[in-house]
């Protein structure tokens, strides 16, 4: 089974292909530039390196939140043009999730965390085990460091780029309890998100091509300022 995989969730973008569980192809880009621009041009230079076409693939993967507003919505809509004119499945996956796959270790609790707007974090719990891969302790939800620290009765892997961010106020009140993953693991890789995919796909997970819309966890600022709109 061939699956294209990307991630659209903040500043880089990133996109996968993988031959059942293997990768064949993975790129990630943090060039500042508006993902629209950049998407299909690393999409279509995948395909030449490979020697493939849309039609190729059994399935399709793409973060689906939290993360940018923007990203999200080109990310989102662009696999589900490919899958709808294709009739090929849709899968979307959490972008905290896809962070604590990125170093699962054996009954340690693993804390994603993304910078939000105004000191806000989006973050959730995690837990290791064989079987299931990283299981939710705590779902996905948008908090602040404070809060999150309360929830906090362990030692914890923290990662992600609101780790990075807080990791001297997390160290001050959780001291040793306080673990974090190296930075160069600490973004979404798509090849992650794709293997993410294909097991939820193994398991009938499906998406609904109307129904899946990016979940962000909180309106945006223009829809706080008028929330008539």
């Amino acid at each position: 089974m061939k699956t294209l995989a990307i991630d659209t969730s903040g500043k880089s973008a990133g996109i996968a292909v993988l031959l059942d569980n293997g990768i064949m192809y993975e790129t990630y880009l943090n060039t500042g530039q508006n993902h629209s621009l950049v998407l299909l041009p690393e999409i279509d230079k995948a395909l030449n390196t490979l020697k493939l076409t849309l039609n190729d693939f059994d399935l399709f993967v793409a973060t689906a939140g939290p993360g940018s507003f923007t990203g999200l919505r080109i990310g989102l809509s662009t696999l589900k043009g490919f899958a709808l004119s294709l009739k090929k499945p849709l899968i979307g996956v959490s972008t905290l999730e896809a962070l604590a796959h990125n170093i699962c270790v054996e009954n340690l609790l693993i804390c994603p965390v993304m910078n939000g707007p105004m000191d806000e974090i989006y973050t959730a719990l995690y837990r290791h085990h064989d079987t299931e891969g990283c299981a939710p302790i705590l779902e996905d939800h948008v908090t602040s460091i404070p809060a999150l620290i309360g929830h906090i009765r362990e030692p914890v892997l923290f990662i992600g780029d609101g780790a990075s961010r807080w990791r001297e106020t997390l160290k001050e009140h959780l001291r040793e309890w306080a673990l974090f993953a190296p930075e160069h693991i600490s973004f979404c890789r798509p090849s992650v998100i794709g293997c993410i995919g294909i097991r939820k796909y193994e398991r009938q997970e499906i998406d609904d091509m109307v129904s899946l819309i990016p979940f962000y966890l909180r309106v945006s600022e223009a829809e706080m300022k008028n929330p008539s709109h």
